[in-house]
């Protein structure tokens, strides 16, 4: 065989086409998967709750227990969900949701989380009464209106 001919450079279309060929190989993603931008607020008795945990609970039973989209409250009681990253959104799909809030106890040298100081029927997907729907595409929450 002639060496030159193993020596050229392959042509745009040869490398175009294994381009393509190459993209098709890929697996298709789940729809758990792909996450859609999701935010609100949480209030307790009307005011907002800072530092409060957010867990979502899948209401879809085809998506794996690991997927739990969550949230951490800012101090306006504003929160944005992320999945497999902050903030990075949840899947679309039902949602129970779980809220608890650890405050901050012992010295200033040395704090610690206390225990859950909100409602116990929040803090289990068996007892809350808080469902949300993300939707494909941004979602903003009703405000999350928590009660004794």
């Amino acid at each position: 065989m002639n060496v030159s001919v193993l020596m050229r450079k392959p042509s745009i279309t040869t490398l175009l086409l294994c381009s393509v060929l190459l993209t098709g190989c890929g697996k298709a993603k789940e729809s758990w998967e792909i996450v859609y931008p999701a935010k609100g607020i949480v209030k307790f008795e009307g005011n907002p709750v800072a530092g409060a945990v957010i867990s979502l609970i899948p209401q879809d039973s085809e998506v794996p227990d690991t997927v739990r989209p969550t949230a951490t409250a800012k101090d306006d009681g504003t929160f944005e969900v992320g999945t497999y990253s902050k903030a990075d959104g949840a899947p679309a799909g039902k949602y129970k949701v779980l809220v608890l809030h650890y405050p901050i106890v012992g010295r200033k040298e040395s704090p610690n989380a206390g225990p859950n100081d909100l409602p116990k029927k929040y803090s289990k997907a068996d007892t809350t009464d808080l469902i949300v729907e993300v939707a494909e595409s941004k979602t903003e929450f009703q405000p999350l209106e928590l009660k004794r």
